[in-house]
């Protein structure tokens, strides 16, 4: 007995240990990322005295990175054209010139729009998957499954061929919608869903409750763990989406990793810009993840148990 305890002791510390270190590992690169966006690029990218204690150089950085002209990273106030005149009086009503918004806000517009959008698809479409009968069901399930295989260079021609013929090159939606029905998504959903007891549903029937009533009113509310951890899936896809952002919008459309590519220069590459941005980057996934936290997990883990 005593040998037993002994050996369990030994694995907790080691488990323990371990998780310990894969924390350190992951959180001082970020600490530094933080630190340097403080600190003047010449004192961060000295490898003689390097400092780890944050600085008083954050505001005049994020200064010097809204001062470049090929890359707004925050919105700011914009001018309106358009009044009307009554007596006196003139209101402005040109408000969508009010505001123009930067990289991240829209970053922030385009992922939470798509993250809305996309966990009502997934859902809707795992339930299906999950709870109805249909013709060629299987192969049309594992169809959706193969496209996560295809990389992302590949899709970027035709992608940008289609949005031209729609018109939509340069706006949110072209960014929104190719990805809005997620693979990953539409597979955890059924997976999660796939738990609900057929009884339940049935009893629903009975009682005179629509298909879609057993969607919104009996699925989606014992969902709310498996939509929290997939809403943070499709948050972060759409928040580090790179390429295609790259190639369909221009520069006042531009999201995060756009724009901080733009730093890097031909000649030079503006690393204390960078790491502002990159710390400003950093706020909204922490946020969201802070607020999330706890349906996370059980969220991910909700369909590995099998009845």
């Amino acid at each position: 007995m005593r040998e037993e305890t002994r050996r369990e002791g030994v694995w907790q510390f080691l488990t323990y240990t371990f998780i310990l270190l894969g924390t350190v590992v992951t959180l001082v690169p970020l600490y530094w990322i933080v630190v340097a966006a403080t600190l003047p690029e010449s004192e961060f990218l000295s490898s003689t005295d390097p400092r780890l204690i944050p600085g008083g150089e954050f505001l005049g950085n994020f200064q010097s990175l809204q001062a470049r002209e090929n890359v707004q990273f925050v919105g700011s106030l914009g001018e309106m054209h358009e009044y009307i005149q009554l007596g006196p009086v003139y209101f402005a009503y040109d408000v969508w010139h009010l505001w123009n918004p930067g990289a991240i806000e829209n970053s922030i517009f385009i992922a939470v729009t798509y993250t809305l959008l996309s966990l009502v698809l997934c859902s809707m479409a795992g339930f299906a998957f999950a709870k109805y009968e249909f013709r060629f069901k299987k192969p049309i399930f594992y169809a959706i499954l193969a496209t996560l295989i295809l990389p992302i260079q590949l899709l970027v021609i035709p992608l940008f061929l289609l949005m031209s013929q729609l018109d939509m090159t340069n706006t949110y939606w072209a960014i929104i919608l190719p990805w809005a029905a997620n693979p990953l998504g539409i597979f955890l959903m059924r997976q999660n869903m796939k738990s609900i007891p057929d009884a339940l549903l049935e009893s629903a029937r009975m009682d005179g409750a629509t298909e879609f009533q057993l969607y919104y009113k009996i699925a989606l509310p014992t969902m709310k763990s498996s939509l929290a951890a997939l809403a943070i899936i499709l948050f972060l896809f759409q928040w580090n989406l790179f390429l295609f952002p790259l190639v369909i919008l221009e520069q006042s459309k531009y999201t995060i990793p756009v724009a901080i590519n733009q730093l890097v220069g031909a000649q030079r590459v503006y690393y204390d810009q960078i790491m502002v941005a990159a710390t400003l980057s950093i706020v909204p996934i922490f946020l969201l993840f802070l607020f999330l936290q706890k349906q996370f997990v059980s969220g991910i883990l909700a369909g590995s148990v099998k009845e």
